[in-house]
């Protein structure tokens, strides 16, 4: 079973408890992060919490980040979702030379809250104050007669380096995705077509810190375009993930090649059809200056995806060709989906008119498990490929960003 730090979109928190603090404590992985990288987290924190209109400052310490706002609820659901973040909590930050007067102002904040705060230092870098001192200092708000049952306990760790005290509660921590951050590799094409698995590579690949240009071949379902709405609905979501890079949704006409596939050779529809997307990325990596591409595709889920199916589609493309979910089960790439916000999206019904319907229209009732290379060129020498990719290519047009925002 996969198992990936994804998110906590809920934080626990109650509401009342956000006013107590002065910041956001954002922790990375030190060890695995050179000083681009570090560099370039931050620059992606700035920029979502500029596009949320969240005014913030950003101090670095070691392994951690401690964001200066008094918008913590947002930037919290900011936080949560940059790449390269391994876990976000609110804190309250004082000079030490001060925290025998500041400690217990907020054990009463919190007691006047209906919270009874259980003190635990975790550790003290100073020379100037002992673990011991600290927790009395805190204990010093309050009284153990106060405590009813009506209030909830509430552990605040207490950690000391150098001149400065921070405490945090670690019942707000907020699990944030991990990776790497987005800008730290290169460009990508991720070929999405609204569905449940490509949402999901799409995102698996921006967490390994890749910026992302998606493609996708519209060949219209029905009269009321169901199927773009769902894929607009997805990359909404997905364009929420992508903080700190532009990403660019590019469409172009693959209908009529579907048309033309179809009636040269019905059983060996998917491997042309797959076979054209690849070709069509590759004109449009020149575009957008990406390395390789990136398709939803999963071992043996569908008959295009045998494996001999999957080297058959390959010879297509001179980019190399990733595959995130190969060797995920569907209910793991559901699960997925549903953490990052895309499954509620991949399942808006795509109609034909006015009657639902499932898969691909083009889709052959017997498509062909095991084709041969030998065969799909011969099939492909009778077909004029070169005109239906320049056709398709002419076809490419940029979505306009507001596309995804209203």
């Amino acid at each position: 079973m996969l198992k990936l730090r994804l998110p906590n979109f809920e934080v626990h928190s109650e509401q009342k408890l956000m006013s107590l603090w002065n910041g956001i404590l954002v922790e990375y992985d030190g060890g695995a992060f050179t000083t681009n990288y570090i560099s370039k987290l931050i620059s992606n924190i700035k920029s979502g919490l500029k596009e949320a209109n969240v005014e913030a400052k950003i101090v670095q310490s070691d392994s951690k980040l401690f964001i200066e706002t008094t918008q913590i609820k947002e930037a919290l659901s900011i936080t949560q979702r940059v790449f390269g973040v391994t876990r976000t909590m609110p804190y309250i930050r004082t000079e030490l030379r001060r925290v025998h007067d500041t400690l217990p102002s907020v054990s009463e904040r919190f007691l006047k809250q209906g919270f009874f705060p259980m003190v635990k230092v975790r550790s003290i870098d100073s020379k100037s104050i002992s673990m011991q001192e600290m927790a009395q200092a805190f204990d010093l708000g309050k009284t153990p007669n106060l405590k009813d049952e009506s209030m909830k306990t509430i552990d605040v760790s207490v950690e000391v380096v150098g001149d400065v005290c921070h405490l945090y509660a670690d019942h707000l921590a907020v699990v944030g995705p991990g990776g790497l951050p987005i800008g730290a590799g290169d460009r990508v094409i991720c070929l999405v077509s609204g569905g449940i698995d490509s949402p999901v590579a799409t995102w698996m690949m921006m967490r390994r810190g890749c910026p992302v240009a998606i493609l996708f071949a519209y060949f219209p379902m029905g009269g009321d375009e169901s199927d773009l709405k769902r894929f607009i609905s997805v990359v909404r979501e997905l364009r929420k993930w992508h903080i700190g890079e532009e990403m660019q949704v590019y469409v172009y006409k693959h209908d009529q090649n579907l048309v033309v596939f179809r009636k040269t050779a019905l059983r060996f529809t998917c491997i042309l059809c797959r076979r054209m997307m690849y070709r069509v990325a590759n004109e449009f990596a020149n575009i957008v200056k990406a390395k390789a591409i990136v398709t939803g595709e999963n071992l043996a889920q569908v008959a295009s995806q045998t494996l001999q199916n999957l080297s058959v589609i390959n010879q297509a493309s001179k980019l190399p060709v990733l595959r995130p979910l190969i060797g995920l089960d569907k209910e793991e790439i559901v699960k997925i989906a549903k953490h990052i916000g895309t499954y509620e999206a991949s399942c808006i019904r795509v109609s034909s008119g006015c009657t639902p319907i499932k898969g691909c229209w083009a889709r052959p009732p017997k498509p062909v498990t095991y084709a041969s290379l030998d065969t799909i060129i011969k099939i492909e020498s009778s077909l004029n490929i070169r005109e239906l990719l320049e056709r398709s290519v002419d076809s490419l047009r940029k979505f306009p960003d507001e596309w995804f925002t209203s």
